[in-house]
C-alpha cells in the first residue's frame, strides 16, 4: 500500500501532497549542514502568489507521522515555452543555528559606576562555564543549543554523546551552527543529524561512530542499485602526537613548558601519516610589587649605643668634633610622634627603627609615622673659635630632627598582585583524537532504488554491505549526507569523511588547530577584569624623611633647612620661637645669606599670635630681617609691601612674610597642639605652620610697583 504523503502549511491547513498540486519532491539531510526539502508546484503561475510565503514553517508527513519540519526559504517562479511552475526550498531547523549568533554572559560594567552586571558578549572563550570552569565539548554544545532553544530556535535536544576536554579557544562573532562545528571538529567522527518524526520539533542528536546505530543491505541485490566505495586508507592516521605549550610569565620573566600527549602510547610523531600539532595554552601570569627598604636604629635614650655616631649623621659639621668631646645630655635625647592624634593607634615603641631608604605602602603591613627627635648635645673639648659659634656659654645646643619611624627592617618586601592560573592541559584528547582517526574510513556513495522510498538510513549511522567482500560487512561506513526522491523513489547515500568540513585529508584534519586563537581571558567573564600583565601598584605612603635644625660651623656648607615655628612651652604659659637654624636667602647661590634676628628667642604666645618675618631694603638689598608678633594682625596684611616717595618714583622698604600663628588647639586646620602652663591652669593652642622651607627673595611686581618678595625655597643643592 503506497504511503499518503501530506502538506500543513502555515496556517494548520493540511491536505495531500497533490492536492497542494505538488510534485518532485525531494529531501537532503547533511551533517552539520541545513537539510532541505524542495518541491515544484507543477503549472503554476510563475507570477502567482506563492503558496507558502516565504519565512513561513511548513511540516511534511508521512502516513501520519511527521516527515520533516521546515522555513520556506526560495519560492522562485519559473516559465518556459513549455510550462510555467513554482520551485519551493524548505531549510530544516539547523537553518535557525546558521542565522542566530551565539553569546555568552560575561560581569562588567556599564560604564558609568563599577557596578558589575551579567552581559551578553558575542566575544566566547569556548569550552569555559559562566562560572570560569572547564567545559567538555558536549557540555558547550548543550550550552549552545540551550541558547539557541531559549531563542525560539525550533528544536528538541536529543542525545549528545562527544566528551572531549579541548583546549580554550577565543572567538568573536560565531554563529551557533559555527560554534557546534567548532566543537566537533575535536571528535571529527561525530556527526550531527535531526530526528523529523518527532513532535512538536524535530530531535537534534550529536553521537560519535562508537555510538551511532548500524544498518545492513546487500550488496547486490534490491534494493541497493549501485555503489562506489574507496577504502581511504590515505586518512587512516596511525598515531597522534600532541604537545601542549606554554609561555608563562612570572613577574616579566618568562620561560615554556611543553606537555606532550601520544596515542597510542609508543607513538612519536615521526610515523608517516601522524597527526602531530603543537597547541599553545595560556600559560600562567603573575605580577609581584617589590619595595625595597633600608633602615636604622633610631637610638632610645642618651645612653643607647652609638647615639652620638646617630646624631653625627644628621649634622654633617658635628665631624668637626672628636667623638669623645660630645655627649647628650642625661635625659635630653626625646623621640616624640609628631601629630600623635593622626596615629592614634601607634606608640613610640612601635617605630624603633627609621626609613632611610624606599618607602612603607599599607600593603606592606608595618607601621611608620613621623618622629620628632630632640637632644641637647654637651660639649666637653676645647673651646675654639668653630665650637663658639656653634654651642652656648654652658657648651650646650639643641638640636632637632624629623625622621620617618618604622618597624620596618632593611630587606625587600614583596606582594602578588596579579595572577593568572596556566590553563590545564586537556585530558585524553591525543586518544579522543587517535579513536576518531584511527580507524580506515569507506568513502563513496550507495543508490537505492525502492517503490517507496523508506528512509533506511540516516546520517550519523554506519553502513555494512552484505554478500560481497568480507571487509565490506564490517567497514562501517560512517553515513554523512542522505538524499530522498520521494517521487523517483531513489535514494543516494553519501558515506565517508565530512568532506564538507574539511575533514578530506590530513591538512584538513590539522586546521582544527591552525585557526585556533588562544584565550587570556579565562577569569574575565567572571570578574570583569582583564586578564593583562597589568597590575595595581600601590604607592609608600611614608618616605624617608630627615629635617635637621642645626646652625651650621664656620666654613660648612648650607643646607636647605626648615623656617618654622618651634614648641618653647614651659610652666609659665605657651610659647615659640623660631628656628634658630633659619637663614634669609638672597638669591640661588649656596653663600648668600642674610642672618636674621630674633631666631630662638622665646616668644610668649596665646590663640590668635600671629609671628612673621620683617625684611627692611635699601636700594632693594636687604639691611635688616627681624622676628615680630602681635595679636593685632601681622603687620604684613592687606599690604605685603611698604613703599616711600611718590609714584612713579616709590621705593620698597619693606616686605612681610607670615611664618605661623596659634589657633584654637580644637581647630580642624593641620597643625601640632602645645600645651603650657600649670597644672591648675593649663593651656593649649595649635601651631597653624605658614612657611616651612628656606625663604628665597624673589623679584616681583606687586600693584604695578616693583617689590621683592620672601619667597619660600627648597634650595637645588645637597
Amino acid at each position: 500500500m503506497s504511503p499518503v504523503w501530506t502538506l500543513m502549511d502555515a496556517n494548520g491547513t493540511e491536505k495531500a501532497v497533490a492536492d497542494w498540486g505538488l510534485r518532485d519532491l525531494v529531501r537532503e539531510r547533511i551533517n552539520q549542514a541545513t537539510d532541505t526539502v524542495t518541491f515544484r508546484a507543477d503549472g503554476r503561475a510563475s507570477d502567482a502568489d506563492p503558496l507558502f510565503a516565504h519565512g513561513s514553517t511548513v511540516k511534511l508527513f508521512r502516513n501520519g507521522m511527521p516527515w520533516f519540519y521546515g522555513r520556506v526559504v526560495q519560492v522562485p517562479g519559473r516559465a518556459s515555452a513549455q510550462a510555467e511552475d513554482q520551485l519551493y526550498r524548505l531549510a530544516g531547523p539547523w537553518w535557525y543555528l546558521e542565522n542566530l549568533v551565539f553569546q555568552q554572559a560575561w560581569e562588567a560594567t556599564n560604564g558609568l559606576d563599577a557596578t558589575l552586571v551579567p552581559t551578553n558578549k558575542s566575544r566566547l572563550v569556548l569550552g569555559q562555564k559562566k562560572d570560569g570552569t572547564k567545559l567538555t565539548t558536549g557540555a558547550a554544545i548543550l550550552e549552545v543549543l540551550a541558547y539557541a532553544t531559549a531563542r525560539g530556535v525550533p528544536i528538541t535536544i536529543g542525545t549528545v554523546t562527544p566528551d572531549a576536554i579541548a583546549p580554550y579557544e577565543e572567538a568573536l562573532d560565531l554563529s551557533c551552527a559555527e560554534t557546534i562545528r567548532k566543537f566537533l571538529r575535536w571528535t571529527p567522527d561525530a556527526v550531527a543529524a535531526f530526528d523529523y518524526t518527532t513532535s512538536p520539533y524535530p530531535t537534534l542528536s550529536i553521537l560519535r561512530r562508537a555510538d551511532a546505530a548500524k544498518v545492513t543491505l546487500p550488496a547486490y541485490g534490491a534494493p541497493v542499485s549501485g555503489f562506489d566505495l574507496t577504502p581511504r586508507h590515505d586518512l587512516q592516521v596511525p598515531a597522534v602526537v600532541l604537545k601542549f605549550e606554554q609561555t608563562n610569565d612570572i613577574d616579566h620573566d618568562t620561560f615554556t613548558s611543553l606537555t606532550v600527549q601520544a596515542a597510542p602510547p609508543t607513538a612519536t610523531g615521526d610515523e608517516p601519516g601522524a597527526l602531530v600539532m603543537t597547541l599553545d595554552l595560556a600559560g600562567a601570569r603573575a605580577t609581584y610589587q617589590r619595595q625595597k627598604v633600608r633602615s636604622g636604629t633610631v637610638p632610645t635614650s642618651d645612653a643607647s649605643e652609638n647615639v652620638i655616631a646617630w646624631w653625627k649623621g644628621k649634622f654633617p659639621w658635628l665631624a668637626d668634633f672628636a667623638d669623645e668631646d660630645l655627649s647628650i645630655a642625661e635625659g635630653t635625647h626625646i623621640r616624640n610622634i609628631e601629630n600623635p592624634t593622626d596615629y592614634p593607634d601607634l606608640i613610640v615603641s612601635d617605630l624603633p627603627n627609621e626609613l632611610l631608604e624606599g618607602s612603607v605602602a599599607a600593603w606592606m603591613d608595618l607601621k611608620a609615622a613621623p618622629l620628632l627627635v630632640q637632644a641637647t648635645l654637651q660639649y666637653t673639648g676645647a673651646t675654639t673659635d668653630e665650637s663658639s659659634a656653634v654651642f652656648d656659654a654652658a657648651g650646650q645646643r639643641v638640636v632637632y630632627t624629623r625622621v620617618i619611624g618604622t618597624n620596618a627592617e632593611t630587606q625587600v618586601y614583596g606582594r602578588l598582585t596579579s595572577a593568572t592560573e596556566a590553563e590545564e592541559v586537556p585530558e585524553g584528547l591525543a586518544q579522543t583524537l587517535y579513536d576518531a582517526v584511527g580507524v580506515l574510513a569507506y568513502d563513496g556513495t550507495v543508490e537505492l532504488i525502492e517503490e517507496e522510498c523508506t528512509g533506511v538510513a540516516a546520517p550519523g549511522m554506519l553502513l555494512n554491505l552484505s554478500g560481497g567482500r568480507s571487509e565490506w560487512a564490517t567497514m562501517n561506513a560512517q553515513v554523512q549526507r542522505m538524499q530522498e526522491s520521494i517521487d523517483l523513489g531513489q535514494t543516494k547515500i553519501t558515506v565517508g569523511p565530512g568532506k564538507h568540513l574539511g575533514h578530506e585529508d590530513l591538512a584538513g584534519l590539522l586546521r582544527v588547530n591552525r585557526l585556533r586563537r588562544v584565550s587570556y581571558r579565562l577569569g574575565e567573564r567572571t570578574t570583569g577584569s582583564g586578564s593583562g600583565n597589568a597590575a595595581k601598584v600601590q604607592g609608600g605612603e611614608q618616605l624617608p624623611r630627615s629635617d635637621s635644625v642645626f646652625r651650621p660651623s664656620a666654613g660648612a656648607s648650607i643646607k636647605s633647612r626648615p623656617f618654622e615655628l618651634l614648641d618653647a612651652s614651659d610652666a609659665t604659659g605657651l610659647k615659640v620661637m623660631v628656628n634658630g637654624n633659619s637663614f634669609l636667602q638672597q638669591s640661588l647661590t649656596p653663600d648668600d645669606t642674610f642672618a636674621v634676628t630674633g631666631l630662638s628667642e622665646v616668644i610668649d604666645v596665646s590663640v590668635g599670635t600671629q609671628i612673621w618675618l620683617e625684611i627692611d631694603f635699601s636700594s632693594y638689598v636687604v639691611t635688616a630681617a627681624a622676628i615680630a608678633s602681635g595679636t593685632d594682625g601681622w603687620s604684613g596684611f592687606p599690604a605685603p609691601f611698604v613703599y616711600t616717595g611718590t609714584a612713579p618714583d616709590q621705593v620698597l622698604t619693606t616686605a612681610y612674610l607670615l611664618v605661623g600663628y596659634l589657633a584654637e588647639a580644637s581647630s580642624t586646620l593641620d597643625g601640632k597642639v602645645i600645651t603650657g602652663g600649670s597644672s591648675d591652669s593649663p593651656q593649649s593652642a595649635k601651631i597653624i605652620q605658614c612657611v616651612t622651607q628656606n625663604v628665597l627673595l624673589q623679584n616681583v611686581v606687586f600693584n604695578g610697583l616693583p617689590a621683592v618678595f620672601p619667597f619660600p625655597h627648597h634650595a637645588p643643592y645637597a
